[in-house]
């Protein structure tokens, strides 16, 4: 069972603790030392569009930002297409890529925007052997995909746990069929 960038971990019917129930988190970086992902379906209390006008930017994009975890909640990460860049994005793999700057908030405010996006405060976060166990244990708490579509990460936060589950499933079935 291999962790990479691009896989989906998708929270277990039965096991995942409750705070995490239908939480569908996109791993971001996966090394020897900590797995980091973003929760694309938990939508967040934050309005967008309210935060940016107390600074003084007109914003004229998403209202939408997704909480991506506990951990450092006070930095705003867009998770994208990787045909746009700014000063410090990272590549997750051949698809999609990572960015959070100051930069890119001024070029999303100039309409300058990636063909696909979401934005993210925080990010979840784990310890190599901590996933591994939640993996593995008799009562995992979470389903790994490890080539999902990118379509599946289109799918609207309100369906995306029972889509990624339905092509998990498919997935497994294709495997012995």
């Amino acid at each position: 069972m291999q962790i990479r960038a691009g896989s989906l971990l998708i929270a277990h019917p039965a096991f995942a603790h409750r705070e995490q129930r239908n939480h569908v988190v996109y791993v971001t970086e996966s090394t020897e030392v900590s797995t980091m992902g973003l929760t694309l379906n938990n939508v967040s209390k934050y309005d967008l569009k309210e935060v940016f006008e107390n600074k003084g930017i007109e914003w004229y994009g998403p209202r939408e930002v997704y909480h991506g975890g506990e951990y450092n909640n006070s930095a705003l990460v867009m998770l994208h297409s990787d045909e746009w860049y700014s000063q410090n994005t990272m590549q997750v793999n051949n698809q999609l890529a990572m960015s959070s700057d100051s930069l890119m908030i001024e070029k999303m405010e100039m309409a300058d925007t990636p063909d696909w996006y979401r934005l993210f405060v925080g990010c979840k976060g784990w310890e190599h052997d901590d996933l591994g166990y939640e993996l593995k244990s008799k009562k995992p708490k979470w389903i790994l995909l490890t080539h999902p579509s990118i379509d599946l990460l289109d799918t609207a936060p309100a369906k995306l746990w029972n889509a990624a589950i339905n092509e998990c499933s498919q997935d497994l079935f294709n495997e012995y069929f």
